[in-house]
C-alpha cells in the first residue's frame, strides 16, 4: 500500500519490520481519519497521532514531519477504506486488529468528547476488520476510562 516502504518477496526480518512499519502506518492513518471525521482535529487528538507518529519515525530512522506528511498526504488522497481493510484482514493477527481498535478509540476520545462521527467510524472499521461488537465495547470502555 505504502510505497515509503516496499515489500521484497522473500521473507526475512527486514521485510517483516518493514511490514510492521506499513501496518503502524495504516494505523495511524486510520486514527488521522477519526480525529478529521468530526470536522476538526483538537490538540489532545493531534498530541495522540503525534505520539504513534514519533514511535514510527525512530523505528525507521526518518524525521516524524515527514511521516506526517505521508500520512497527511495518503488521508487527503484516498477515497476508500477498502485498501487498508484488504491489508489490515491479511496481515493483522487479531491482537493486532484490538491494538488498531485501541489507537482508534484513544484518538476519538483525546480531546475528551465522543463526536457521533468519530464513533461511526471506529464501529464501522471494527466490523470490516470483524471484531465482536462485545470485545469493540470492552475496548471503548477501556480507552475512555
Amino acid at each position: 500500500m505504502f510505497k515509503f516502504f516496499k515489500k521484497e518477496k522473500k521473507v526475512n526480518s527486514d521485510s517483516m519490520e518493514k511490514l510492521s512499519f506499513e501496518l503502524e502506518l495504516t494505523a495511524v492513518v486510520l486514527a488521522y481519519e477519526v480525529a478529521r471525521s468530526d470536522g476538526e482535529i483538537s490538540k489532545e487528538e493531534l498530541s495522540v497521532l503525534m505520539l504513534e507518529i514519533e514511535n514510527i519515525a525512530n523505528k525507521v530512522g526518518r524525521d516524524k514531519n515527514e511521516i506526517w506528511s505521508i500520512i497527511d498526504t495518503y488521508s487527503k488522497d484516498s477515497v476508500s477504506f477498502h485498501e487498508f481493510i484488504e491489508d489490515i484482514n491479511k496481515n493483522y493477527s487479531k491482537d493486532q486488529k484490538k491494538d488498531l481498535l485501541k489507537t482508534l478509540w484513544k484518538t476519538a476520545f483525546a480531546d475528551g468528547k465522543l463526536d457521533v462521527d468519530e464513533e461511526k467510524l471506529v464501529r464501522r472499521v471494527a466490523d470490516l476488520i470483524k471484531i465482536k461488537g462485545i470485545e469493540v465495547l470492552k475496548l471503548k470502555h477501556d480507552a475512555k476510562n
